[in-house]
């Protein structure tokens, strides 16, 4: 498949959880850069934050996806997660639970704060997007998580110039649900769906993207997708592509 979509240009969305950054390691980076951030603004110590989000987070973010397809748009569902996090946090803690707008701005800038220093990539990952871009394809990302905290991400990997764009379905206020996310990115973009390719995580992500009218690829470390890593993606990308160039 890769192959046969190498044989004529391509944009690249990438996902960024799962493609460039492991979730099994952001966990415990998050209880740890949470402890490092919460105190000296709520009170409580590094500890007990930590804990706190070990106990918080898996209850609301399970509750988030029950209700993730009834968000009429990102911003609606950003801050039912922002406010619902930080109330459940201080809660736990026993702090005073802060207002509705400082709650989402807490979060927002924890969250950054978090994407600037978090050590989860994935091995490979960033010298295949730098591969990618230096042979001359064109990338955004097709992630989940709002832009803003996907420009500190890509910083802290070493890959802020190397994005046209960093989708975030803040940028087309959409949840990363179904076809009209990848259809929104694609149109705020200007990319046509044919001429995409989207490297995902999600084996569902993929089925919406190829509904949109793109081309996907699933990577999963276990084998059961199109490739384990993004590094094996892009090493097949260039080499089909430079098998190309020499037949010409």
């Amino acid at each position: 498949m890769i192959d046969s979509l190498s044989e004529r240009p391509l944009a690249l969305f990438i996902d960024d959880g799962g493609v460039m950054n492991d979730n099994n390691l952001r966990a415990p980076e998050w209880r740890r850069l949470i402890g490092e951030f919460m105190p000296s603004r709520m009170g409580g110590t590094a500890e007990q934050w930590a804990s706190a989000n070990q106990a918080v987070f898996p209850v609301i973010w399970q509750h988030m996806l029950q209700r993730f397809h009834t968000f009429a748009s990102h911003q609606a569902f950003y801050r039912t997660y922002a406010i619902g996090w930080i109330s459940e946090m201080c809660s736990y803690l026993g702090v005073a639970v802060p207002p509705e707008e400082d709650a989402i701005t807490l979060y927002s800038e924890l969250a950054v704060y978090v994407g600037k220093r978090e050590d989860c990539s994935i091995e490979g990952a960033a010298s295949a997007v730098d591969s990618l871009h230096d042979s001359g394809y064109r990338l955004f990302t097709a992630s989940g998580t709002a832009s803003w905290e996907l420009r500190a991400i890509t910083a802290r990997m070493g890959l802020a110039e190397t994005f046209l764009e960093l989708y975030g379905p803040d940028l087309i206020d959409h949840v990363k649900f179904g076809t009209e996310y990848y259809e929104g990115i694609f149109a705020h973009s200007g990319v046509q769906p044919k001429d995409a390719l989207v490297i995902e995580s999600d084996k569902e992500c993929c089925r919406w993207a190829i509904e949109s009218g793109a081309n996907a690829v699933w990577i999963d470390p276990r084998g059961r997708g199109d490739a384990t890593s993004l590094a094996a993606i892009a090493h097949a990308l260039l080499w089909s592509k430079q098998q190309g160039s020499s037949r010409s």
